[in-house]
């Protein structure tokens, strides 16, 4: 009996080696898990799950879904939690051309490469020695988008102050009447910006 429980054990070990992992560096995630958002780091993926870094604690053995990039949502159940880590195992292995492309650290001006949150907060915009009261609709370590009854123009810089974070530089990437894309002249580390969200700011998935 022993000696049957060793070889299965021998081959299951082999077969968690023999699966392919790709190691990905800062690849920012969105993770969902009922009804909660947040972000992470992904780490490494294969066809078959994943390894991500969070900065708030998934729940084990319940549903989640990621998003990396302007990739669709992939599905799977967090099948372990270890400190600061946790893996997911897909519910669908992931195709070939699927997972290159959530490997790959896509070009900005082509498709985003660090997925946003949606959120509803407030922030206070100082540009040209006024102070412009904005809504905060998504939200990412790189930019934001804000909406406001003040007009925005391609290349203004403004200052954007949220609570609870310190003041950021920011420039008009793209403006739409009182809607706007801010690109933040210095990105927000993964963590700062996680906590944040996670300290009460209202999230949307």
């Amino acid at each position: 009996m022993r000696s049957s429980m060793k070889i299965r054990k021998d081959w299951r070990s082999e077969d968690r080696r023999r699966e392919a992992r790709y190691t990905l560096i800062l690849r920012a995630g969105v993770l969902q898990q009922e009804g909660a958002t947040s972000f992470c780091l992904v780490r490494n993926i294969s066809t078959a799950g994943l390894q991500l870094k969070f900065y708030t604690r998934p729940i084990l053995n319940a549903d989640a879904s990621l998003r990396v990039g302007d990739e669709l949502p992939v599905k799977g159940c967090v099948a372990w939690i270890k400190q600061d880590t946790a893996g997911i195992r897909f519910y669908e292995e992931l195709d070939t051309m699927t997972l290159l492309r959530v490997q790959q650290k896509l070009r900005s001006n082509r498709r985003r490469a660090f997925p946003r949150v949606t959120v509803e907060t407030s922030a206070i915009l100082r540009r040209h020695g006024r102070r412009i009261f904005a809504n905060v609709c998504d939200i990412s370590s790189l930019g934001a988008r804000v909406r406001s009854k003040a007009k925005f123009h391609t290349g203004d810089r403004a200052v954007i102050e949220l609570s609870g974070l310190p003041s950021i530089v920011a420039y008009v990437r793209w403006a739409d009447g009182g809607d706007a894309g801010l690109a933040f002249e210095t990105p927000i580390p993964m963590q700062i910006i996680a906590h944040w969200i996670g300290g009460g700011t209202r999230v949307f998935g």
